[in-house]
């Protein structure tokens, strides 16, 4: 595959190109993507039936999150769906439109549960993360969850994952594709180490970062720079495209990133001096078993990366 901004696959002799086969490895491909958007056909399917008269022609559902942005991480573990509800079972409150959605479908897939923001339904190897939704004006509201701040009454916050999809393909232009592959890096890191940070926290400090970034960065020299500014930048709330909800974004999450960026200061040390496979141990340390060493045995079996990484 081909990957926008970064080096074209070369014998992994520099660092550059042991970061070309992690990025082949970590972006699923066309197929795979396809793939997890037909996973959602039987439970989308399932509420079709039961909540929409027959002949009703609505758009129901939108596929969402890292699946529907192209920012999963390979393999597609988890599909986010966004679910609208028929006017006549637009609940008032978040908590009893899950509950609609859970009814339809945990009788027609086991191990069917009910969270505080989605229904998650068990697929093969992947799970399903079914949000209910409303029309809010050019945006929807979905579950917010009990760790929100400032949900709407009701339990809502505002989305708007057209708006979400549109930035980040002006940021991916403007930068040559960069911001895509440092958030796609980032979430191998935070799978790797299990950071808590949310994926949709890391894309948007992501996009930020590389807004006020003074030249193109490499990416190694992009995730040294993000950890240090990070640290600085969080705690903070920031506004999502098109949404009125502001996203909260902690720092117990900082330890880890300042581990992060340590190890791969001691990366570039190793690199000045000669050391590319040392270097690259550091990198793997860092961004999991998808980075590879050179001289090692090509990876043979997947997964790559923990579960429930979106």
């Amino acid at each position: 595959m081909k990957i926008s901004g970064f080096p074209p696959d070369e014998a992994q002799i520099t660092i550059g190109g042991c970061f070309g086969v992690f990025l082949r490895r970590a972006v699923p491909g066309h197929t795979a993507y396809g793939v997890a958007r037909g996973a959602c056909v039987p439970a989308v399917a399932a509420l079709r039936g039961e909540l929409y008269p027959r002949g009703d022609t609505s758009v129901d559902h939108f596929v969402v999150g890292g699946v529907g942005k192209r920012t999963a991480l390979a393999p597609i573990s988890r599909i986010d769906v966004m679910y609208m509800l028929p006017p006549k079972l637009a609940a008032t409150k978040a908590g009893d439109a899950l509950k609609v959605v859970w009814a339809v479908l945990k009788n027609r897939f086991p191990g069917t549960i009910l969270t505080d923001d989605a229904v998650v339904v068990p697929q093969d190897d992947v799970e399903i993360r079914v949000m209910p939704a409303r029309e809010h004006g050019q945006a929807f509201l979905i579950p917010g969850g009990t760790g929100v701040a400032a949900p709407q009454a009701g339990g809502w916050i505002i989305s708007n994952p057209v708006a979400e999809a549109a930035t980040l393909r002006l940021s991916d232009s403007l930068y040559g594709g960069r911001p895509r592959l440092l958030l796609t890096a980032l979430k191998a890191w935070r799978a790797n180490v299990e950071a808590t940070v949310s994926p949709f926290a890391l894309e948007q400090l992501a996009q930020e970062f590389y807004a006020g970034a003074p030249r193109p960065y490499e990416l190694e020299r992009a995730l040294i720079d993000f950890w240090a500014w990070s640290r600085k930048r969080t705690p903070c709330a920031v506004k999502p495209p098109g949404g009125a909800t502001p996203l909260e974004i902690g720092d117990s999450w900082h330890g880890k990133a300042k581990a992060a960026y340590w190890r791969v200061t001691l990366a570039d040390h190793h690199l000045k001096t000669g050391k590319l496979i040392d270097a690259a141990v550091e990198w793997r340390q860092v961004l999991g078993p998808a980075f590879p060493v050179p001289g090692e045995t090509p990876l043979r079996s997947l997964p790559l990366f923990k579960k429930k990484t979106a």
